[in-house]
């Protein structure tokens, strides 16, 4: 059972996260801004890391770069439509990324999941 701690602003949003990760039976932690990103990541020492790019105290990508030490692999989480954000999202070691809207295929298939039911 995969360890996912969720980085996400928009309390709909990581509500919605939660509970498609408790759908793809995971456990899934959430943190609702960067400060407090690194002690959630040393109380639940999750598998994996889904951080959105829109924060507010710091974008994703400088989260990312504060939480890379930590050697979890990262997911990036975003709505923004940007062409250029699928390179930026490599370069910065993202190991994924998410375009909001998504669907429990596509978080399933970031996580590498098998979906409910299969």
């Amino acid at each position: 059972m995969k360890r996912v701690l969720v980085i996400e602003d928009d309390h709909r949003m990581r509500d919605l996260l939660v509970r498609q990760l408790s759908a793809l039976r995971c456990v899934a932690f959430a943190v609702g801004a960067p400060s407090g990103a690194q002690q959630a990541v040393d109380a639940h020492r999750p598998d994996i890391v889904i951080v959105d790019i829109g924060l507010p105290e710091m974008d994703g990508f400088a989260l990312a770069d504060m939480l890379c030490h930590n050697g979890i692999p990262m997911i990036a989480s975003t709505g923004s439509a940007s062409p250029d954000l699928e390179e930026r999202v490599r370069e910065a070691g993202f190991a994924g990324l998410l375009r909001k809207p998504f669907r429990l295929q596509d978080l399933a298939r970031e996580l590498r999941c098998p979906l409910p039911g299969n």
